[in-house]
């Protein structure tokens, strides 16, 4: 296949021209693997935080009701699903926590502290005490820094928690930081005295669960929803905000890989015009000699395709090196600002794999028009031009 020949001769003859190709394709492919590295990333934290800090599943009152009185009777129906690893039925309410002159609206949230605890982990965000003492101390609570910090607050200081004309005097046990608005809101304290507070008996406004395989949530909600008329939603539902939101990004991300994608393109045809343009002569003096317009189309794009390979694989190197440095500077995020509190890059091997097809496909492509004019040049006229 004497193309092929051909093609790897104007390659070396020409070091300059193919060395800028490959430049700018090994810098196209950097760039797509590095920002496919940190969107996955991104999406994988996103989604990470979104469901470690809240419940997959969540089964509210019917629709006529305002609170949950059969809650160990659903938390029962609840265990009985394959794939359940955590039920925790909560009493949930806004409240406000005074301390001395200090006053800040809070959620609190009423549990058993073994349940939510499965639930939750909420002992691993604990800076100062222990989330079982929940169990043992009726009049405990445990809360946010930044909240315990709005109120200045220390371990054991007593505050009070007020509900309309009722109010109760909780002891700080514990404080968590968990890195969301759950540090500035939050107030965990045993189901039992959340429920004298609210004084409506034996109730619940939720049961949480937790699953093993998050993407299974929704098939069990749609069940619990189907069969006990239960107000019940999955993550997906409650965080469609979020998920929406990484849908765009992906959207946004894909524009922005066809433009890298047009800008090398047309960097490479450039680059191949301008060689076509110095070897008019060759050319011609080649189709005087017998090459059918057919072999100098295949020249130019064998050549195009050959510096492909090189451009790939130097571009996931520098991708990769590029990735390492990220990680290992460990750039962190303002969590007042971003859902994430760290920038992360997910360099999966696929990534790898779609940087040598786009290497492939922008060489051929940029190298179809630059080949075609190539191969309907007149032999006569090129031999002249010289």
């Amino acid at each position: 296949m004497y193309e092929l020949t051909v093609a790897y001769r104007h390659i070396l003859r020409n070091p300059k021209m193919s060395l800028f190709t490959v430049a700018a394709v090994t810098l196209a492919v950097a760039v797509i693997v590095v920002l496919m590295g940190l969107t996955s990333g991104f999406e994988e934290d996103v989604i990470a935080t979104t469901v470690e800090n809240n419940p997959h599943i969540v089964v509210h009152p019917k629709e006529d009701e305002k609170y949950i009185s059969l809650y160990r009777t659903v938390s029962g129906i609840l265990w009985s699903y394959p794939g359940v690893i955590a039920v925790s039925a909560r009493l949930t309410g806004k409240a406000a926590a005074k301390h001395k002159d200090e006053v800040a609206g809070v959620e609190f949230v009423g549990i058993e502290p073994a349940d939510e605890e499965r639930l939750m982990n909420v002992q691993e965000d604990a800076v100062y005490g222990s989330f079982f003492d929940l169990r043992t101390r009726r009049y405990a609570a445990f809360l946010g820094t930044r909240l315990a910090s709005d109120l200045k607050l220390h371990p054991e200081d007593d505050f009070l928690l007020v509900l309309g004309n009722k109010s109760i005097k909780l002891k700080v046990a514990g404080v968590l930081e968990a890195g969301s608005a759950v540090d500035k809101t939050r107030v965990y304290l045993p189901r039992r005295t959340a429920q004298d507070l609210l004084g409506k008996g034996d109730v619940v406004s939720e049961v949480a669960v937790k699953v093993a395989d998050i993407y299974k949530a929704r098939d069990i909600t749609a069940d619990l929803r189907r069969l006990f008329g239960y107000e019940t939603k999955s993550w997906e539902e409650t965080n469609a905000d979020v998920l929406e939101l990484i849908q765009t990004q992906s959207f946004y991300t894909m524009i922005f890989y066809v433009l890298i994608f047009a800008i090398a393109g047309f960097g490479i045809a450039n680059t191949m015009i301008m060689i076509i343009t110095r070897r008019t002569r060759e050319i011609g003096i080649l189709m005087a000699m017998g090459a059918t317009r057919g072999s100098i189309l295949k020249v130019f794009v064998i050549e195009s395709l050959i510096l492909a390979p090189p451009a790939a694989l130097i571009g996931s190197i520098l991708a990769y090196l590029t990735a390492w440095a990220i990680m290992s500077y460990d750039i962190q995020l303002p969590s007042e600002v971003y859902i994430v509190s760290r920038m992360t890059v997910s360099m999966k091997p696929e990534f790898f794999v779609y940087a040598v097809l786009f290497a492939l496909a922008v060489n051929f492509v940029a190298g179809l028009y630059p080949a075609w004019r190539a191969s309907r040049m007149d032999p006569v006229e090129a031999i002249g031009s010289a």
